[in-house]
């Protein structure tokens, strides 16, 4: 009895194993739209990353957009997605106001995560109608650069009231952050 419950322990152990190492995380995308299939013209992927980050700035909301050749896990999409979208901390940790799109080009799948912060403008529901109904037809006819547009334009529509922005990305404000420092220091000198 004790043998088998052994056998059993381990067995599940190195299923365990086996499937965690079969994952990999990728690392946090620097942009807002990140398109790793190659999908979209380089023209259009700056300018979905330049809206993106025009929307932080009014919204503070932080959407990403990541397009994948393939999934990297033998998990369901929604599992993995779930996993990548909290490595990557999409969003402010005060207001958990990040939303990702995830697309997987060659396994036919595409799930959007939404921060808890902003569950209440774009619920699962509305999540699933945003990829199913709108993002998909455009993918079946070979035009990924319509249906992301429209994919991006419906996620933004459904979470722009949720908060205000300041004007600028948290990264924007990040890079400004020794600026009033300095300059308190020239204006002290003189």
């Amino acid at each position: 009895m004790i043998k088998t419950f052994l056998i059993s322990a381990t067995l599940a152990a190195l299923v365990s194993l086996s499937s965690q190492a079969a994952e990999i995380i990728p690392p946090k995308p620097a942009g807002y739209f990140n398109d790793y299939a190659g999908v979209v013209s380089k023209a259009a992927a700056l300018r979905f990353n330049e809206q993106l980050a025009q929307f932080e700035r009014e919204t503070s909301n932080q959407v990403v957009v990541a397009v994948f050749p393939k999934m990297q896990s033998d998990s369901s999409v929604d599992d993995y997605t779930q996993r990548v979208a909290q490595s990557w901390g999409v969003g402010q940790k005060d207001k958990r106001n990040g939303a990702v799109l995830f697309v997987f080009i060659e396994d036919r799948k595409m799930f959007i995560q939404v921060g808890y912060g902003l569950e209440g403008a774009l619920p699962d529901i509305t999540a699933f109608d945003i990829t199913e109904y709108h993002i998909k037809p455009h993918f079946r006819n070979g035009d990924y650069e319509g249906g992301l547009a429209t994919g991006i334009d419906l996620i933004c529509k459904a979470i722009r009231g949720e908060y205000k922005g300041s004007g600028k990305t948290v990264a924007e404000k990040r890079g400004n952050a020794g600026a009033p420092n300095f300059l308190f220091f020239i204006i002290f000198i003189i």
